[in-house]
């Protein structure tokens, strides 16, 4: 992958245990170290700092929360162009949460560069995903089931598919 990891971003709070179970998961897959950012957290002095972007990051939070200074992580990600990918918990019977869809409309709105969507557990329904219309990427099955290697691998194939297209393209994190 290119040195401009995506962050990992809930569309919307996320249950803790289940997204940073996903977000292991899939930065082992890749063979990076995963490390834990606080949406409490200055998006300005994260994203100015390429030391503190080493390895797949995970944004704890509400990515679209209001900060005090203004603005949100999604502005700022969309300022500085830096990618992310949504993770959207599954629900019974292989729905997701209409948060998977306006999360994504938000971050066409401010311009932030998404690479895709990641649903996190339940049953993967390939029909749905591809009625809904959204840039789904794969998912993260729960632990132990037995599509989870299967997925895991297809996850990892198509970030790395989709973030040598971008470098092959030029489309780089330049700063704001």
């Amino acid at each position: 992958m290119s040195t401009d990891v995506p962050l990992l971003v809930g569309a919307g709070p996320l249950p803790e245990l289940r997204m940073r179970e996903a977000c292991t998961a899939l930065a082992e897959s890749l063979g990076l170290a995963l490390s834990h950012i606080s949406e409490g957290e200055s998006p300005q002095q994260w994203l100015s700092d390429p030391s503190a972007r080493r390895g797949l990051i995970r944004l704890s939070g509400d990515a679209a929360r209001q900060l005090p200074e203004g603005g949100s992580w999604l502005d700022a990600l969309a300022d500085w162009r830096h990618p992310l990918l949504l993770m959207v918990v599954g629900e019974p019977g292989g729905g997701v949460a209409g948060s998977a869809a306006a999360y994504t409309a938000l971050c066409h709105q401010l311009g932030a560069p998404l690479m895709g969507l990641i649903q996190i557990g339940s049953a993967w329904n390939r029909l749905q995903r591809r009625r809904d219309g959204l840039p789904w990427i794969g998912w993260i099955p729960a632990p132990g089931e037995p599509e989870r290697g299967l997925a895991l691998d297809h996850l990892v194939q198509e970030l790395r598919r989709r973030s040598l297209t971008a470098v092959a393209t030029g489309a780089r994190t330049p700063q704001p």
